[in-house]
């Protein structure tokens, strides 16, 4: 059967088989009716061929061979099945032809080809790591279909256990029947055990301060058993429980008092002996407790914050008091805080969790962060390159003030005996290059002995940078070397500020109390950071080296903290963000913060940054450095006050009458706004989370057309996006957002009304939800019923476990081939195209009798030699016919045009008088073809010389009249 890829591009036929008759017919070459039928035949023909080639010609013959693809279930759920299904696909290829083709796909949320389409294939388990945290058996479905070839017979074989939970599986094979697939399952056989777990946790949104409440847990249990129940709030136990599961659902409701203030979670965990799986043992759900906002307080030192947190109490607001390990590391542990108050505390003690936990915290839930200064904090607290620098109205960069003085540093890098921790080091020092300024000077050992960076002032960075990246540190077996080295090189600096940071793990003994003990005489201080100390010796001598070095020591077990240490001990060594003076700060504009406290104190001393470009300054320095600095980030308000909080340049500050009322209102400022009556509900459905936002009587009231809801998602990864709701009744909004990852996911609910010029309304609410586990823990077992309407719906069938010769059987829908001809197609045109010529130029078709007689002489060697002399014979006696009557007619042409000039001189003598006049010779006739034994010219055999001869007679007759 013929078939065209482009089938369109044969209606070209018609109009251009039309010209080519139209042009044909008003022909008026004096050829045979034969030859001129031969010419049309022709010429059809060729543009024939031409546009059957352009529409993609083939011809389509049957196929025996089969092409497979075998997918397999590799989510969660199926995860004690994962041997079957491998064990399924390698007996099953056992049955394979040898022309038969076989691919295999792994599916969990997405799919991954294992193994494409080919006919020898090596499988022995699954190597594809696919998201089992959901399953997609649609997509499985499409990418085996995409990879299956047109030209086989086709057949998809599904191992699962038909618990999906994203896409439509359904609808994916009504599909592959119509694509001419077909769909054979193989279910997976059940787990064996007892299953027990938690399906949902129930609990008002939104809660007032000593409201009661209760809290409901939806629980599953494949077999009756006895089991506890804790309950957590927050990260504390506040109730366990003994229960009876029964066979089945049931439900367990505990009557509880709402918790202070804030935003809550609630954690429900179920224990029980007769379980299989243990992920789905736990949920859990937030509240929100409307009440006097809740502060926390997180001192560098203990009693950094003393003076803040008395101000905050003494205004009822509820204040927890802790230090850097008390942040929580997740956002949802942070969120039940109306505002963070950092007082004094170092960037490497918080680490980067916290700090883009607070970054978050402020930026997309729209709470409040104060920083108050101190030696700890800001520029000397290594607060620069952090997401806390991000977050601060401040830069930690310097101003260059005249007296600021020069510092000369030498960083000698030891190896720390491993390849990623060699890595840190090196950005460790690069980030110490970027503290410095163009009048500082640095040098940079890699524990040869010898600087590998020279001491050089800090002017070309880039240069610097590319000497780090290529060293290559080493492990020595002393220290001196190096320290003898950088007391050589500081001595020879006009540095005010000398100092020397060693970087190692202590394995290098000597006796360094006299070298050190000078260096430090000669106002070289060296500070040492420790890291992967084997023996108490390794970390003794590096306490030591600081100790006498007048310096400080610092302990890094965790590479990923050095840059930090570093950052910090740069600053602490240069002490130049440190102003210590005495000032009273000039107030550059009214702001809320001021209100009702009058003229301010003295202070005397701050740590120096720089404002950013949106920055408001409250308080400024006789420097004009920010002493108070705030602005709006993101959704919340950050504040930066930076002199301290504990008096040590803050006594007369704190001496002031104010003072209290000053703390209250920095922090008070930050502070969102209460949360509004906005009801949110929110679900999760097949890996999307669903809401619905119910807005309080009378908030559309004069808002017009323009309102709008929009919510800001905080996922638990911390990425953030955002989702524009949709009225679907009366002050009711829904929406939906894809809610795949594990854990809890922060909601911040805006509606937004405009009237007329004005701001319009504006309502908010914080909510959340949780996704516990991964929904393939929800569903268990093989869902059998799924499965046979999955495989109906593609005329398929369910296989047993052991129907291996079923992936193979010969129960497929037959397949035609296709074979291109094009190339064939554009072959024969091109013979074609000669032959088109010849037909138009030759008046004879004897060329056509030669070409059949030469084809047969090849066709038939034996009769080859007689045909090849017949054609000769023949070819030479056409030749000479043409010869022959091409003369012939010339000599015709000549006679007759002779004659027919004797005939007209003739004729003119008669008409003149006569006279005497000597008579012309006779010419003698030229002798006829009968004379000279040659057979006559027949108009037949010569109609196109006749013509011609014919034509040019008439031409001189009327020449010869016009002469005349």
């Amino acid at each position: 059967m013929l078939t065209f890829e482009q089938p369109w591009l044969l209606l070209l036929l018609i109009p251009i088989g039309l010209l080519v008759f139209l042009t044909w017919r008003n022909m008026s070459l004096p050829f045979p009716r034969r030859q001129q039928v031969l010419i049309l035949v022709c010429r059809l023909a060729l543009f024939t061929l031409v546009i059957c080639a352009l529409a993609g010609a083939a011809l389509a013959r049957p196929v025996s061979r089969q092409a497979v693809v075998f997918v397999g279930d590799i989510s969660d759920s199926t995860a004690p099945q994962r041997t079957f299904i491998e064990q399924w696909i390698n007996n099953a290829l056992q049955h394979k032809g040898n022309d038969d083709q076989v691919g295999i796909v792994a599916v969990g949320r997405n799919a991954l080809v294992e193994q494409s389409v080919r006919t020898q294939i090596d499988f022995s388990h699954f190597e594809s790591t696919p998201d089992t945290n959901f399953t997609d058996l649609a997509a499985g479905l499409r990418l085996a279909a995409a990879i299956l070839p047109t030209d086989s017979m086709r057949r998809i074989v599904l191992l699962t256990d038909g618990q999906q939970n994203l896409g439509d599986a359904l609808q994916e094979a009504q599909l592959l029947q119509q694509e001419g697939i077909r769909l054979d399952i193989v279910p997976l056989p059940t787990s064996q055990g007892a299953e027990a777990r938690i399906n949902g946790l129930d609990t008002p949104g939104e809660l007032q301060t000593n409201e009661r409440f209760l809290l409901h847990v939806n629980l599953f249990s494949t077999v009756a058993q006895h089991a506890t129940l804790r309950l957590y709030l927050d990260q504390t136990l506040i109730t366990q429980e003994a229960i009876d599961l029964v066979a089945g659902e049931q439900e367990v409701s505990f009557s509880l008092l709402a918790p202070p203030p804030g935003f809550h979670t609630f954690r429900v965990t179920l224990a029980a002996p007769q379980d299989t799986l243990l992920q789905n043992n736990v949920a859990s759900t937030f509240v929100n407790v409307q009440g006097p906002p809740h502060v926390l307080v997180i001192e560098g030192q203990p009693g950094e914050g003393h003076n803040i947190v008395a101000a905050l109490r003494a205004t009822k607001i509820n204040v927890t008091v802790g230090t850097s390990n008390d942040v929580p590391v997740t956002l949802d542990g942070l969120a039940s805080y109306s505002a963070v108050v950092l007082a004094d505390v170092p960037a490497v003690e918080l680490g980067t969790a916290r700090m883009q936990v607070l970054q978050a915290f402020v930026r997309d839930l729209g709470r409040g962060l104060v920083v108050s200064g101190g030696d700890n904090s800001y520029g000397v607290g290594g607060y620069a390159g952090t997401p806390l620098e991000e977050t601060l109205p401040v830069s930690m960069e310097i101003p260059q003030h005249k007296d600021t003085p020069s510092i000369a540093v030498v960083l000698i890098v030891e190896s720390l005996e491993n390849d990623s921790a060699i890595n840190v080091s090196k950005a460790a020092a690069k980030g110490v290059i970027s503290l410095l300024t163009p009048r500082d000077q640095v040098g940079i050992s890699d524990a040869y002995g010898s600087l590998i960076v020279p001491m050089q002032h800090v002017t070309n960075r880039a240069a610097i940078d590319h000497t780090i990246d290529t060293m290559n540190p080493d492990d020595p077996p002393s220290y001196m070397p190096d320290l003898v080295n950088a007391e050589q090189v500081l001595l020879h600096t006009d540095a005010k500020i000398k100092h020397v940071i060693l970087l190692g793990d202590g394995d290098a003994y000597d006796n360094y109390f006299a070298q050190v003990t000078k260096m430090a005489n000669e106002h070289i201080t060296i500070s040492t950071v420790e890291t992967n100390a084997s023996t108490f010796a390794d970390f003794n001598t590096m306490q030591q080296i600081a100790t006498w070095g007048k310096g400080r020591f610092y302990r890094a077990d965790n590479p990923s903290t050095i840059p930090q240490i570093l950052l910090k001990e740069t600053q602490q060594a240069a002490r130049r963000a440190i102003i210590e003076e005495s000032f009273v700060p000039a107030i550059v504009g009214a702001h809320p913060i001021l209100t009702g406290l009058g003229a301010v104190q003295i202070l005397t001393g701050y740590v120096a940054t720089t404002p950013k470009p949106a920055a408001q300054l409250v308080l400024i320095s006789d420097q004009d450095d920010p002493v108070l600095a705030v602005w709006q980030y993101g959704l919340g308000r950050v504040a930066a006050w930076t002199s301290d909080a504990l008096g040590e340049w803050t006594a007369n500050w704190l001496r002031w009458s104010n003072a209290a009322r000053w703390w209250a209102n920095l922090v008070t400022w930050t502070l969102p706004s209460a949360d509004s009556e906005l009801n949110v509900n929110t679900q999760v459905v097949g890996g999307t989370g669903q809401l619905t936002v119910d807005l309080p009587p009378g908030s559309t009231a004069g808002a017009g057309g323009q309102q709008q809801v929009s919510v800001t998602i905080i996922n638990p990864d911390l990425s953030k996006s955002t989702v524009t709701l949709q009225p679907t009744a009366p002050q009711r909004w829904q929406g939906s957002f894809p809610a795949e990852q594990v854990g809890a996911y922060l909601l911040q609910v805006t509606w937004q009304a405009k009237n007329g010029s004005a701001n319009g309304s504006r309502l908010t609410s914080t909510t959340g939800l949780v996704v516990p586990y991964s929904p393939e823990y929800l569903d268990t077992g093989t869902n059998r019923g799924f499965l046979a309407q999955l495989a109906a719906a593609d005329g398929g069938s369910l296989l047993g476990a052991t129907d291996y010769t079923a992936a193979f059987a010969g129960n497929l829908q037959p397949v035609a081939a296709a074979i291109p001809i094009v190339f064939w197609l554009l072959v024969l045109a091109a013979l074609l195209l000669p032959l088109d010529v010849a037909l138009r130029r030759l008046s004879s078709l004897e060329f056509l009798a030669i070409g059949w007689q030469w084809l047969i002489a090849h066709l038939s060697p034996r009769a080859s030699r007689l045909a090849l002399q017949d054609v000769s014979n023949a070819t030479g006696n056409a030749l000479l016919g043409t010869v022959r009557s091409s003369r012939e007619g010339r000599r015709n042409r000549v006679a007759s045009l002779k004659t027919q000039s004797a005939d007209n001189q003739r004729q003119k003598v008669s008409n003149t008088p006569k006279q005497a006049s000597p008579q012309p010779p006779i010419e003698k006739a030229p002798p006829t073809h009968q004379e000279k034994g040659e057979k006559p010219v027949t108009q037949q055999e010569t109609p196109v010389a006749s013509k011609l001869l014919e034509a040019k007679r008439n031409r001189e007759q009327a020449k010869t009249k016009r002469t005349e």
